[in-house]
């Protein structure tokens, strides 16, 4: 009792010092908080990197106004673009090593030991040279990331200081020794060690590998040996077994060794023996051993030695048989005991069965039955079926009893239909719902914001332009030597690198004409290897010359690198649209409600459409469907087709070109009645228009329908006006509606070219043909701005511009813009959007509302006021003066012919034309036969008609 007390006093007091001991002292704390304060710094780091959106504020970007993205907030951003800016793609493993670095310091902290500044120092040493040269090494191989550099400004120092000197092979070269120097110093690994580990490795995998190879190898002989010699070989046939030796043996027992019924005629059913089989038959067979049984029913040596091949593989096998035999026919054990006595093989056999054979039930097969299902195998052989072993085990019977109907069939009608149902409902799944399909019902998330954000875009990898300014100077000696060739004495002023081209400003010496130099830009081009050469004659503002050079590599620029530009953040117009960057890189941007239309012009594969669809993207980026609407006309049916739905259409996508007449007359229509209410209002334009509208209700003065007559509608007071919206016709290949509908299509787009603008409907007309007969000179002179993209010849060029240059352009989206009221043109790298912009944009439109269409515009009567000055509507043609006297001449002759009725009366062949088909939409004369003559129906003078 005393002894006990005193030991656990002992004990408290160990524990006690145990405690005291535990605490850590001043140094120890402040270590342990540095540690989870890097911990957290560490994960906000890690999570500032993860969620990084270029859209969120930063001192490398100005942000749009919107939510930050980042789950770090503000300084999280501002943290990210930091460390992305500075180590690249670098930054990711930065969180990383400031915890690892942290723990190392920390996990001595029980040891008083001195710091060794020598290995400390080896330690930081190895850490800069570790990142500095896998920013280096990063900067060279590794994608940009985001906008920034892969190797941040230390990989952009360090390989533009290294490649000059060192090129890329020595550049790569010296970073990796460096970087495996600083792995050095930093772990202290040697790289011997490192070397020696790999290739014990090695040898341990491939020995392993080896051994398994072998161990397979013999594994797969015996099962070989046990399938070709036991199942297939036959000892009645090959070994002469004699079946009269073997009495009492029923079909399970002897099936092993083939051994045949002698009830069934094996020429005439060689497989009923088989096909009656059944599980508690074959794994009954696996029990006992084949050799054994041969012993006991008396076989041969030869017998015996067919039989020994399966000694070793039922040893290998015994203890797995039996345990599934057992769970595969549990039920089967249940069995009464004098039903097993009973069997057919314990009647017939001579010597005592085993105890655990004796639980197993067998088929009682009769020979009459075992001929009846050998007749129905032959039968039926044609007809694939399939086996009891086929069924799931808890689907099929456990005793095939004589007379019981074969639950072979059933299931082999129910497996057919089931199989039936799956491949039609898997045909109608892949016909609905194939993925490479466009889906016309999409239920897509209504998005938040209140328009079409940056996000939808691709946005590509940082492109740097590394221009050499050397090389840019050796070629402009090289065309003042070319010029000089030529006898023309020129200098080289100023040079503009672009993405496309490059401009050389020549200085001509004085007396030397532009037109020398224009019509040098062929020879100019072979002379210094370019595809193509433009001359610029004349430069806005400066007294030079321009020379127009492909660069050696181009680039692309995509569509939402314009559309994130300054110029188009800050247009205030809807029907702002953008076109690519000029020479210099800066955004072209265009208002189309100055334009205040556009004629787009080049040969197939020049950009035409994509510049069409930049277009139309950019005013989805601007207008919202109650300020903008569209009328598409696409005869190709598919460069426009990719808009139906969106909730900025008029009417569906029209792809007919007579209905595309009736929208043009439907806009004629608009186009009147919009300029009566405007006249009735007092304004000049739809600004105005709206804006007074929009006064008038601010003010709590609604202006009402000025226009409204009784009986228009069931209202019994006029509607209030609503806001007008801008109307922008887009027809994708004019040349295609001129050729189906004709001079009417040209009539109207004249008509609304010369007076829709102010009524805010505004046109972009695309071709690809530009020839006199598709852009004529009524619709050139009411269209000033003009896009060309590369055209086929000089003719084309001065079509669609008044002048040329259009045939040297580069294609793939290389576009000359003429602005309205300028005769200089610009030299424009159009915009390229993907299917896949094109798509984000158009599901996000889809996902904001659907749209409402109008069937009048392409199926409804447009009215007296959609008509062409002098146009009658059908069935109201005026009759001709000479009409009654030509009637009259026509049924006393008995002659109705043109010819006769330009003679009789002496007028022009159209005029008597004219006069004859309106004989004819009377009844009077009949339609022309195969010869040209008609026949008169009207009655003679004094005829009476029966």
């Amino acid at each position: 009792m005393f002894k006990d007390s005193k030991n656990s006093v002992e004990t408290i007091i160990k524990t006690g010092d145990d405690s005291q001991v535990s605490r850590l002292d001043g140094p120890q704390r402040l270590k342990e908080c540095c540690f989870i304060v890097i911990v957290l710094t560490s994960i906000l780091l890690s999570v500032a990197l993860l969620t990084f959106n270029p859209a969120d504020p930063s001192w490398s970007q100005t942000a749009w106004g919107e939510d930050i993205h980042n789950a770090g907030g503000i300084v999280g951003a501002w943290l990210a673009d930091t460390l992305f800016f500075t180590f690249g793609s670098l930054a990711y493993p930065i969180p990383i090593i400031a915890v690892f670095a942290a723990w190392i310091t920390l996990r001595n902290r029980r040891e008083n030991e001195s710091v060794d500044l020598l290995l400390w120092g080896t330690r930081l040493l190895g850490l800069t040279v570790l990142i500095l040269t896998s920013c280096g090494l990063a900067d060279i191989n590794f994608d940009d990331i985001w906008y920034f550099s892969s190797g941040g400004v230390v990989g952009d120092v360090l390989t533009s200081l290294a490649l000059p000197t060192l090129n890329i092979l020595g550049t790569t070269l010296v970073f990796l020794f460096l970087w495996g120097a600083g792995f050095t110093l930093l772990t202290g690994i040697s790289w011997l060690t490192i070397v020696d580990r790999l290739g014990e490795w090695t040898m341990t995998l491939v020995t392993a590998l080896a051994n398994k190879l072998r161990g397979e190898k013999d594994e797969v002989i015996k099962p070989q040996l046990l399938t070709t010699d036991v199942f297939d070989s036959s000892p009645t046939e090959e070994q002469g077994l004699d079946e009269s030796k073997v009495p009492g043996v029923d079909g399970s027992r002897a099936r092993r060794f083939n051994i045949h019924m002698p009830e069934v005629n094996v020429e005439s059913a060689p497989s009923a023996a088989f096909h009656v089989e059944t599980k508690a038959q074959s794994f009954t067979e696996d029990i006992e051993p084949a050799p054994e049984r041969a012993r006991q029913l008396g076989a041969t040596i030869e017998e015996l030695e067919a039989a020994a091949q399966y000694d070793n593989d039922y040893a290998r096998q015994e203890e797995s048989t039996q345990s599934d035999t057992s769970a595969e026919f549990s039920q089967a054990n249940s069995v009464d005991k004098e039903a097993v006595q009973t069997s057919k093989f314990e009647k017939e056999s001579p010597f005592e069965a085993d105890e655990d054979e004796a639980t197993v039930p067998y088929p009682k097969i009769e020979p009459n039955e075992l001929e009846q299902i050998a007749s129905e195998d032959l039968s039926e052989a044609s007809e694939p079926k399939i086996s009891t072993f086929d069924i799931a085990e808890d689907e099929a019977p456990d005793v095939l009893e004589p007379g019981s109907p074969k639950p072979v069939e059933a299931v082999d009608t129910e497996v057919a239909a089931f199989q039936g149902i799956v491949a039609e409902a898997q045909a109608k799944v892949i016909a609905h719902h194939n993925p490479f399909l466009v889906q016309q019902e999409t239920n897509l998330p209504k998005p938040a914001e209140p328009m079409p954000t940056l996000e939808l875009l691709y946005h590509p990898e940082k492109r740097e332009n590394f221009i050499d300014r050397q090389v840019l100077e050796d070629i402009a000696r090289l065309v003042e030597s070319k010029l000089a060739d030529y006898k023309i004495k020129a200098e080289v002023v100023d040079i503009f690198p672009g993405p496309v081209i490059t401009r050389f400003e020549l200085d001509l010496a004085p007396g030397v004409k532009v037109s020398r130099i224009s019509g040098l830009s062929m020879d100019l081009a072979r002379s210094l290897s370019a595809m193509a050469v433009r001359v610029v004659e004349v430069i806005p503002g400066k007294p030079y010359v321009g020379l127009e050079l492909p660069n050696m590599s181009r680039q692309t620029v995509y569509f939402s690198d314009v559309v994130a530009s300054s110029q188009f953040v800050d247009a205030k117009s809807p029907t702002t649209v953008v076109l690519g960057q000029d020479i210099a890189g800066e955004a072209v941007v265009a208002d189309l409600s100055k334009m205040p239309h556009v004629l787009v012009a080049g040969t197939t594969g020049s950009g035409k459409s994509v510049g069409v669809n930049v277009m139309i993207l950019s005013m989805l980026y601007k207008a919202t469907p109650e300020d903008v609407r569209f009328i598409m006309i696409d005869p190709k049916m598919l460069e426009l087709s990719v808009y139906e739905g969106i909730p900025h259409l008029l009417s569906e996508v029209v792809t007919d070109m007579k209905d595309a007449s009736n929208a043009l007359r439907w806009c004629v229509g608009e186009m009147e009645r919009r300029y009566k209410l405007m006249s009735a209002l007092g304004v000049r334009n739809i600004k105005g228009f709206n804006d007074k509208l929009k006064l008038a209700a601010k003010a709590g003065h609604p202006i009402h329908d000025p226009l409204w007559q009784d009986g228009d509608s069931m209202d019994e007071s006029p509607p209030l006006l609503e806001k007008l919206p801008y109307i922008v016709v887009i027809v994708d290949e004019f040349a295609d509606l001129m050729m189906v509908v004709g001079k009417k299509v040209e009539e109207l787009i004249a008509r609304l070219a010369q007076k829709a603008r102010a009524a805010g409907i505004h046109l972009i007309l695309a071709t690809q043909r530009p020839s006199v007969d598709v852009i004529t000179g009524l619709i050139k002179a009411n269209i000033p701005t003009r896009v060309a993209f590369t055209v086929s010849t000089k003719t084309d060029s001065r079509t669609i511009l008044d002048q040329g240059g259009a045939e040297s352009l580069l294609g793939m989206g290389d576009m000359l813009y003429l602005p309205p009221g300028s005769s200089h043109t610009i030299r424009v790298h159009g915009a390229f959007a993907s299917d896949d912009d094109v798509h984000a944009v158009v599901n996000n439109w889809k996902a904001r509302g659907k749209p409402n269409y109008i069937d009048e515009i392409t199926h409804g009567d447009q009215g007296p006021e959609a008509l062409l000055p002098g146009e009658k509507p059908e069935g109201d043609e005026e009759i001709d003066p000479l009409f009654d006297q030509v009637v009259e001449h026509v049924v006393q002759s008995r002659r109705g012919s043109v010819s006769g009725v330009q003679r009789r009366f002496k007028i022009g062949y159209n005029r008597a034309a004219r006069i004859v088909e309106q004989l004819e939409s009377h009844g009077i004369v009949s339609a022309p036969g195969h010869n040209g003559n008609r026949e008169v129906l009207a009655p003679a003078p004094g005829r009476e008609v029966n």
